[in-house]
This record gives C-alpha cells, structure tokens and sequence, in this order.
C-alpha cells in the first residue's frame, strides 16, 4: 500500500507551494552557504513541478464545482489508509514529505476522481446488463490461442468432429484449464474479462463462438449449462454495489488515466480555464484536450510535415 501514499506527494506540494507566500526578497531559507528566498523558492517550484501542481489545483476547481465529498466520506479514506499502515503511518508521511493535512487534501481529489468517473465513465445501461447477468450463472470451456486464424482453425476442427477437450488440450495456451479439455468451471459476471463476459452471456448453450478477441489472445468459447442465481435483490437495492464493483474495475484498467483526463479536459474546457503566465500556457492547453483531439491534431502534424517533405522533394528535383 506504500505506492498509495507516494503516488499522491506530488499533489500535496499544492499545500507546500501554497504556504511559501510573503515578500519575495524574504529568506525562506538560511544557511551559512547562502540564502534561499521565497522568489527564488517559488520558481525553482514553478520549473520542477508548476504543470503538475497546476493541473491538480484545474482538477480540484473543476470537478469541486460539479461532486462534494463530505467529511464523512474524506475520514473513512483516510481512516482506512492509516490502518493498513498500522504504527507506522507516520513515519510513511514523514518520509514523503506529507503532512497528515497535505495527505487528506490529496484524498479529497483522489475521492472527487472517482466520484467523476463513477458518473461519467459506468453508463447506465451498462450498469442493468449486469444486474441481468447478475441472475445467471454459467458453466463453460474455452480454447485460448494467439491469432485469429488459429481460433477459426479450431473452430472447424470441432465443427468438423473432433472433441472440443481434444481440441482444446492440442490448441489451448491456457494451460491451466487446457489440461483439463478447457473447462471452465462455474462463473458468474464480472469473474472473466469484458470482452469473455459479454461474448459467453450472449451464447445458447452447447454453441460454440466466433473468435473473441481479449487482452489475453483469442477465445473459442462454449456454455455448457446456465443456472438461476438465488437472491438477487431489486434493481433498485443493486445497483449501488454494481457501480461500486464497475468502478473498481475500471479503476484498475489501463485505460482508467485516459477516460479520467478526458472528463476532467472536457470539463476545463467547458469551465473556459485559461491562463496568462506564458511558462504554463502550453501546458494548461494540453490539459484541456482530450485524447481524440491529441491523436487528431498529431495526425494532421504528420500529414503536414509529409506534404512539406514531398513539396521539398519535388522542389530538389526541379532544381
């Protein structure tokens, strides 16, 4: 749990650039080697750091506009955080640089973050298909392999005969359920990967897939049997723990940091943020943009410059 306390340093020196104020030829630091002032101080600060305090103090404002998180909400984070460090949370502030104040200013964010995206990123129909997966549980095997032809290759071997366990035993990379003919076992929603999940809940039993493609290669997939899962409660009485599982998930996907920086950019830029200190201009404006807009803009740079190279060509060429 220490990366939870050194990922958020940086966002406490908000508090520390913050509490540098005063007159700028004041000493901030003495020493028998020489002085340092608060000017000197504030644009060392501005040079290391200035667009990543910057853009957390925009996430703050922007997203505090929007959520609130209550004292209640700030203490049971900072609660929970402190008991899994046990006697020793101090000393882990300590040698971050964290005041226990800096730390909940850091949670505060973290907490409006996650309030962010758990209200933009989890739609809502997302949210009632898998209260409806929620009611069945499904018995299944699967054949795991690297490329797409080889998953088509299997498919019509089976198709064409052969045993789905033979197939799977000769085929499979997975070799924890290979040797057992692929079988899965039971699972339930949200126990395999999006890409499995969705593609093994939308099959009839005893009917094999198209490949499915996942972070982990290609599935061939068949549900052998499906069951009715007991006591599942309203939609109503659900569906706060199904956000609170999606969001967990989602918070521990790659893509987590994109989805966040294209809330937060959208938000900014409704928000008209701007900036006159030049030094962070470029930085302020690269915060506002979504990632679409970035692969946009990068992909016009490059047709430019390719244009410009072949213009430059013809030109040595008609010389």
């Amino acid at each position: 749990m220490k990366k939870t306390v050194l990922s958020l340093t940086l966002a406490a020196s908000i508090l520390a650039l913050g509490a540098c104020s005063g007159a700028d030829d004041k000493a901030l630091v003495t020493s028998k080697v020489g002085d340092i002032s608060v000017a000197d101080f504030n644009e060392k600060a501005k040079s290391l750091t200035g667009s990543y305090v910057l853009q957390q103090m925009v996430t703050e404002k922007v997203l505090a506009d929007k959520y609130e998180v209550t004292d209640k909400e700030l203490k049971e984070a900072y609660d929970a955080t402190a008991s899994q460090f046990g006697d020793n949370f101090a000393q882990a502030l300590d040698e971050n640089g964290l005041t226990e104040e800096g730390f909940k200013d850091s949670l505060r964010i973290q907490l409006l973050q996650e309030k962010a995206l758990k209200d933009k990123a989890i739609k809502e129909e997302d949210v009632k298909k898998h209260y409806e997966q929620m009611k069945t549980e499904l018995n299944g095997r699967h054949i795991l392999v690297a490329d797409e032809k080889t998953a088509k290759e299997a498919i019509e071997k089976i198709k064409g005969g052969a045993s789905f366990a033979d197939v799977a035993k000769e085929y499979s990379t997975d070799t924890s359920s290979a040797e057992k003919g692929g079988e899965l076992g039971w699972f339930s929603v949200g126990m395999m990967v999006d890409e499995f999940n969705d593609a093994a809940y939308a099959l009839e039993v005893n009917t094999l897939s198209e490949p499915v493609q996942s972070s982990f290669g290609y599935h061939v997939i068949e549900i052998t049997d499906k069951r009715d899962v007991k006591d599942i409660g309203k939609f109503e009485d659900e569906e706060e723990n199904i956000r609170a599982t999606m969001l967990g998930k989602l918070t521990q996907s790659p893509e987590a940091k994109t989805i966040l920086n294209d809330i937060i950019a959208k938000m900014a830029k409704d928000a008209d943020v701007k900036t006159s200190d030049k030094d962070l201009k470029k930085s302020l404006e690269f915060f506002t943009t979504t990632s679409e807009e970035q692969a946009k803009a990068a992909e016009e740079a490059a047709k430019k410059a390719e244009s410009e190279d072949k213009a430059e060509d013809t030109d040595k060429e008609s010389k």
